[in-house]
C-alpha cells in the first residue's frame, strides 16, 4: 500500500507585522530622542534663567555701587550752585540770616522764588518809564526748575525785598513797583571751603562774614553783634580780595553754610536744603 504522500504546507509570514514592529521601533526612538532634547532644553533654560538672575542681581549690586561713587566737581561749577541762594548784604537772601536750616521740600511755591531771590535779581530789567522792576515768567519758571527740579515752578505773588511781584497773565510778565536802591558800605563774601559728592548727593559748604564799612569791622552775623576783627575798608575789589583772603585765613572762626543737592541721575542736581551754624537764633 503506498504511503500517503503528506502536503507540506508552508505559511508565508506576513509583512503587515513587520511593517508595525517597524513602526513602534521608530516611535519609541522619536519620543525618547524628544524626551531627552526636552530635558536638556528645560536643563538649559534653567541655567540660562539663573544666569539672567545673577547677572540682574550683579548688575543691579554694580549700579548701587556707581550710585555712591564720588565725583569731582569744578570751582566753577561748585559756585555755580552755591550762587543759586547766596546772602547779601541787602535784598532777598537775607533771609539765610535768621534761620539755621532750610528744608526745600517744606517752602510754598512764593517762599522758593524768594530764595533764589539774588540769582533771579540778575535777570530783571526796568520799565522804560523806571516804574517797574520786570521778570518774565519763563525766566521765573526756569529759574526755580533749575534749583529745584522739574515740574517745581507754580504760578505765585513772591517778594524779592522791594515789593511783591504780580504776575500780569497777558504779556507773561511778573511786576514790581520800583523801590530799591541807593548806596552801601555793607559788603558781604561767601566762598566755597569745601564740598563732597557723588552720584546721589552733593554738599557744599562755604564761609561767610558781613563787613560794615561805617564800622570798619568784619562780622561773622548779619545783626554784627559778633565782630571778627576791623578793616579799614578799600576800593570794592580790594574789600572783596581781603575778605576772601580773610575766610581763608579764618576758617574756624566765620559763619559755615552747608548747602545740600540731590540727583537721580548723576548729573542734574537739585537744592534740597541747607543748614546754617546760626546757634544764637
Amino acid at each position: 500500500m503506498e504511503e500517503e504522500k503528506k502536503e507540506v504546507v508552508v505559511k508565508k509570514k506576513s509583512p503587515i507585522g513587520t511593517i508595525v514592529l517597524v513602526i513602534i521601533l521608530m516611535l519609541m526612538c522619536f519620543v525618547g530622542g524628544y524626551l531627552i532634547h526636552e530635558k536638556d532644553f528645560f536643563s538649559f533654560q534653567g541655567n540660562k534663567d539663573e544666569k539672567q538672575v545673577n547677572n540682574s542681581k550683579s548688575k543691579t549690586k554694580d549700579e548701587a555701587v556707581d550710585e555712591e561713587k564720588e565725583v569731582t566737581f569744578s570751582e566753577d561749577d561748585l559756585n555755580k550752585y552755591v550762587n543759586y541762594i547766596v546772602p547779601g548784604s541787602i535784598g532777598p537772601s537775607a533771609l539765610l540770616y535768621n534761620t539755621s536750616s532750610v528744608d526745600a521740600e517744606k517752602l510754598s511755591s512764593a517762599e522758593k522764588i524768594t530764595y533764589i531771590g539774588a540769582y533771579l535779581q540778575k535777570k530783571a530789567i526796568t520799565s522804560e518809564d523806571f516804574q517797574y522792576n520786570i521778570l518774565t515768567e519763563n525766566d521765573v519758571k526756569n529759574a526755580v526748575e533749575e534749583v529745584y527740579g522739574p515740574g517745581t515752578y507754580e504760578k505765585t505773588t513772591f517778594n524779592l525785598g522791594c515789593g511783591d511781584y504780580i504776575l500780569n497773565e497777558t504779556d507773561g510778565k511778573y511786576y514790581s513797583k520800583t523801590g530799591c536802591g541807593g548806596t552801601t558800605a555793607t559788603f558781604d563774601k561767601n566762598i566755597v571751603l569745601d564740598y563732597k559728592a557723588t552720584t546721589k548727593k552733593l554738599e557744599i559748604t562755604t564761609g561767610y562774614v558781613i563787613y560794615d564799612g561805617l564800622n570798619t569791622k568784619i562780622y561773622k552775623y548779619f545783626d554784627k553783634t559778633d565782630p571778627l576783627s576791623g578793616y579799614d575798608g578799600g576800593t570794592t575789589d580790594e574789600v572783596n580780595t581781603y575778605l576772601t583772603n580773610f575766610i581763608n585765613n579764618n576758617k574756624d572762626l566765620v559763619n559755615h553754610i552747608v548747602y545740600t543737592f540731590e540727583s537721580t541721575d548723576g548729573v542734574h542736581y537739585y537744592f534740597k536744603g541747607f543748614t546754617n551754624d546760626l546757634t544764637k537764633y
